[in-house]
């Protein structure tokens, strides 16, 4: 794969170059803790299935279609899904718990390292900002990048293209010259091919049955290393 086409390479956070599912068991964790919730693998699980739910998904995404934590159909989802807590609270507890963990991936910041001297560098993530920029903090990535794109901050959640467009106008950047890296098929890929961009499908599982247009297939982020120049590295 030709790297030199591309001035810009955007990325997606949250299981591309930080640990997601790390962060969602320790914000799991802090939500057994605070509620006093039976502390057992089964509570624990069973909480992070519900975080995999789509309305916490579009609820943290800030999509049009998110439900309010306050409303009757947020209380009945909790209720449906087997969760006697409080809907307000426990989403509050979740963003808490969640901001304080940005580990990033293994060989990522030396990446970005290669990668600052030669691309734009820019984050297109579906996430609260004040939460995701802190976890941007806590993972020592934010020194790389030249853009951050953060969905509930810009009114557009990916597979929407237009966080992507978004994303391209700050970095002056145009469709045949930038790259989006991510892990999601639905999300990323489904944003990537909507704008009109070439697209890495990341999956550390190896699953890249998911349909549709991409580029470039890798079980971790950073082995885009092995397919740069000599002279980029």
């Amino acid at each position: 794969m030709d790297f030199s086409k591309y001035s810009t390479i955007l990325f997606d956070l949250d299981g591309t170059l930080v640990n997601y599912a790390g962060a969602q068991k320790s914000a799991a964790e802090y939500i057994v803790e605070v509620l006093e919730l039976e502390k057992s693998s089964n509570t624990l699980n069973h909480i992070l299935r519900f975080l995999e739910d789509k309305v916490i998904q579009d609820l943290e995404a800030c999509k049009p279609s998110a439900i309010e934590p306050g409303s009757n159909e947020m209380r009945q989802a909790f209720s449906k899904a087997g969760l006697g807590v409080d809907p307000v609270e426990f989403i509050e507890l979740y963003f808490e718990g969640l901001e304080e963990h940005g580990e990033p991936l293994p060989g990522i910041i030396d990446l970005l390292g290669v990668l600052k001297d030669r691309f734009s560098i820019g984050i297109v993530s579906n996430g609260p900002g004040s939460v995701q920029r802190k976890r941007l903090e806590i993972s020592g990535l934010m020194e790389f990048l030249d853009v951050i794109v953060l969905s509930c901050e810009v009114g557009s959640a990916k597979p929407d293209p237009e966080i992507l467009r978004y994303a391209m106008k700050l970095a002056d950047s145009k469709t045949y010259d930038t790259l989006l890296v991510g892990d999601s098929a639905g999300s990323d890929m489904g944003a990537a091919n909507a704008a009109g961009v070439d697209f890495v499908f990341v999956r550390p599982d190896g699953d890249f049955s998911a349909p549709g247009p991409r580029v470039l297939e890798l079980r971790k982020t950073a082995d885009i290393l092995k397919y740069l120049p000599k002279n980029t590295i």
